[in-house]
């Protein structure tokens, strides 16, 4: 009989077109995905992947198994939802967000929920790639961009302001000769960028990051103006706003779960911690 881990392997495989891309989607190594992959090949006597340098090709006979499993994945994806609806205060729940909430708002506030709730066991995703709640990589989403896959429920859970800031010392400096600290090429579309633009006008970025935590250590050591989020800079000893606070510099905040995931009792008081939180912290 065909192992089910073995299939949903290929499937993602299939998918996402590499051995590697699954293996992140799946949160397993490489090695893994490819003994899943070989075990599926072997009990059904099929050869179902090229194994090419930087990609994999479905052979004839994967494009048609791909095409029958799909229906397959999204049916256990509901069966998993459904048991993670069924769970109560107890048990593990992820959430995918921005790591600059997690770490500024997120971490320092689950003592408080541990407190009130010892059995859970939170699982907070910050990478870069957006999390499918619908395939069960995370619970709860909380982020920038609203979502607007079918099947979530969605609610808008404050704004982050954001302001310009450098050390005092170099705030004295004329403003003329401040330079700036800004985000890499690669968030060049970002609005938090565009405001940086145009707030610098033609003086020049000498330090670009993506990592908001790296800008916000930057501008504590006088390298430059920063735009920061107002939660984590202004509580900061090392750093005074440098310019009054514009009105559209802010970004809004979506927090989204999956309907039948929100039926959990867990999940339902983490998104509540995480309502207060931000109902509390935000500028």
């Amino acid at each position: 009989m065909t192992d089910w881990q073995d299939l949903h392997h290929f499937i993602v495989v299939a998918r996402l077109g590499s051995l590697t891309a699954a293996a992140k989607a799946l949160r397993v190594d490489h090695a893994t995905v490819g003994r899943r992959v070989s075990s599926l090949e072997a009990s059904l006597g099929l050869k179902l992947l090229e194994r090419l340098p930087r990609a994999s090709r479905l052979t004839e006979a994967g494009a048609v198994l791909a095409a029958i499993a799909q229906p397959m994945e999204r049916l256990v994806d509901e069966v998993e939802r459904h048991a993670r609806g069924s769970v109560g205060l107890s048990g593990t729940v992820s959430v995918s967000t921005l790591a600059l909430l997690a770490s500024g708002l997120l971490v320092p506030s689950l003592a408080t929920l541990r407190a009130t709730c010892p059995d859970l066991k939170i699982v907070l995703d910050t990478t870069s790639s957006v999390a499918s709640l619908e395939r069960g990589e995370a619970d709860i989403a909380l982020g920038y961009v609203r979502p607007d896959e079918a099947g979530r429920i969605v609610r808008r859970v404050g704004q982050v302001r954001f302001g310009f800031y450098a050390s005092p010392a170099y705030a004295a400096l004329a403003p003329a000769d401040w330079t700036f600290i800004g985000f890499a090429e690669s968030l060049e579309h970002i609005p938090q960028q565009r405001w940086l633009q145009e707030f610098a006008a033609q003086r020049p970025f000498i330090l670009r990051s993506n990592d908001v935590n790296a800008q916000q250590a930057a501008a504590r050591a006088a390298v430059g103006v920063a735009l920061l989020p107002c939660f984590i800079a202004n509580p900061d000893p090392g750093l005074v706003r440098v310019a009054p606070l514009r009105a559209g510099d802010a970004r809004e905040l979506w927090l989204s779960v999956h309907a039948d995931v929100r039926r959990s009792a867990a999940v339902r008081r983490v998104m509540d911690h995480l309502i207060e939180v931000l109902a509390s912290r935000l500028e």
